[in-house]
């Protein structure tokens, strides 16, 4: 949290961001650890990680994009931070401020993942009534 303000942070060794939960609508700060080399950070805005993860067609396993994918950090050079210790709060701030212009669609990610929440709870059910019909529970 930042000021009052919810930020995903993730650490990356290599250029995959795994398990990207965009449904949150959070800005994301990385960290990247190169071996051998100097930690570098980016900051991306949420509407930014919606609209690259709006291109997916699936998931990181799971068949909604939004609920957790799979994204390359080379895709957000213009996110990496010159100089982490002077710049990345300022950075993420600017980050959460301008994703806050998108209400609508912080609004559809808000609906996405309670629609996601229903659907879950509802095939659970179906399926624990089958398996009970069934008597395999």
């Amino acid at each position: 949290m930042l000021d009052g303000h919810l930020v995903e942070v993730k650490r990356a060794t290599k250029n995959t961001l795994n398990q990207v939960r965009t449904v949150k609508y959070l800005p994301i700060a990385v960290c990247f650890e190169s071996i051998g080399g100097a930690d570098s950070w980016y900051v991306i805005p949420a509407h930014v990680v919606v609209a690259r993860v709006a291109r997916k067609h699936r998931g990181q396993h799971t068949e909604n994009p939004f609920e957790s994918a799979t994204l390359n950090l080379a895709d957000f050079a213009a996110f990496k931070i010159t100089d982490p210790v002077a710049n990345l709060r300022q950075a993420t701030l600017a980050a959460i401020t301008e994703s806050d212009r998108y209400q609508e669609l912080r609004d559809e990610m808000a609906t996405i993942l309670t629609e996601a929440r229903r659907l879950s709870m509802e095939s659970r059910e179906r399926v624990e009534a089958i398996l009970q019909r069934l008597g395999i529970k």
